[in-house]
């Protein structure tokens, strides 16, 4: 590891030995350092790799903005998450989420704190990474002494969800949460019944949702052998079901123009089907 370029005092531009640009944090890792100089490993607390699509005067207006005990909170925080979730994050959720931490913590001190429109769904659609806003707002409290609402837990979650998924940004992902509510609602009003959001084929719906609304954004055709048989099939064993899966088909085309091939609505139904038929009547 070599020393490239100072940012401040604990926080430097460096090059790994694959000669790829990394971010490293450490006490002091920064200060008096001449470039080509080799990097003390112990003294490395955190490295941040620099992705091919990221811009380094960006990150680098980042390290010098953000401070170093909130980068340090973001980092456990992600870790915790990354456990809770169960698998590897993308490595700039560090710069998205702490960005949004430190400006959180600036609004709280001016009294601005602010409650997300989409806390209640976000509770409901998203309940692990949720629970990770959660936690991850009483670490920040405790970390910096504050008393923020635990309504930010759910604008935490949702930078969990946006990191999870190639969405195209935060916003995208808040519209991802928003089609994923109109669903169900129009899956509750067909039944007449309350979905069990606690049941794994509910988790299960809402994941699947998630990735069919990335991937009718993103354009991209769901096709397989043998699917139109299958369509066949299930929309004469389930009507209810393929009724249920035309009326979300029909909103989605109607409202955001998507095109929703035979092939997705196989997927649809299938999971409409074990969703409704292990919920209870209200």
């Amino acid at each position: 590891m070599k020393f490239k370029k100072s940012l401040n005092n604990n926080i430097a531009l460096a090059e790994d030995d694959e000669g790829c640009e990394v971010i490293v944090i450490g006490t002091g890792i920064g200060f008096k350092k001449a470039k080509g100089q080799p990097l003390d490993r112990d003294q490395i607390q955190k490295m941040f790799r620099i992705g091919a699509n990221d811009k380094y005067q960006r990150i680098e207006q980042f390290f010098n903005d953000i401070p170093l005990q909130v980068i340090d909170i973001t980092d456990q925080i992600i870790e915790m998450g990354q456990e809770k979730i169960g698998k590897k994050l993308n490595d700039s959720l560090l710069l998205t989420l702490a960005d949004h931490i430190h400006f959180a913590l600036e609004r709280h001190k001016t009294g601005m704190d602010v409650q997300n429109p989409l806390h209640w769904d976000i509770r409901h659609l998203y309940p692990v990474e949720y629970l990770v806003g959660e936690q991850a707002v009483n670490r920040i409290n405790e970390a910096f002494r504050v008393t923020m609402s635990h309504s930010e837990a759910s604008s935490i979650a949702l930078h969990f969800v946006n990191s999870q998924i190639d969405s195209g940004g935060m916003n995208q992902t808040i519209k991802i949460t928003k089609m994923i509510n109109d669903s169900l609602e129009i899956m509750s009003h067909h039944f007449g019944i309350a979905l069990d959001q606690k049941s794994v084929n509910y988790s299960r719906f809402i994941t699947h949702l998630r990735y069919f609304i990335v991937r009718q954004m993103n354009r991209e055709v769901l096709s397989f052998k043998d699917q139109h048989f299958l369509y066949d099939v299930l929309s004469e064993r389930y009507p209810s079901s393929f009724q249920c899966a035309q009326k979300i088909k029909e909103f989605m085309e109607r409202q955001h123009e998507f095109t929703i091939t035979p092939d997705e609505m196989v997927y649809l139904m299938i999971h409409i089907e074990r969703v409704t038929s292990h919920s209870d009547a209200d």
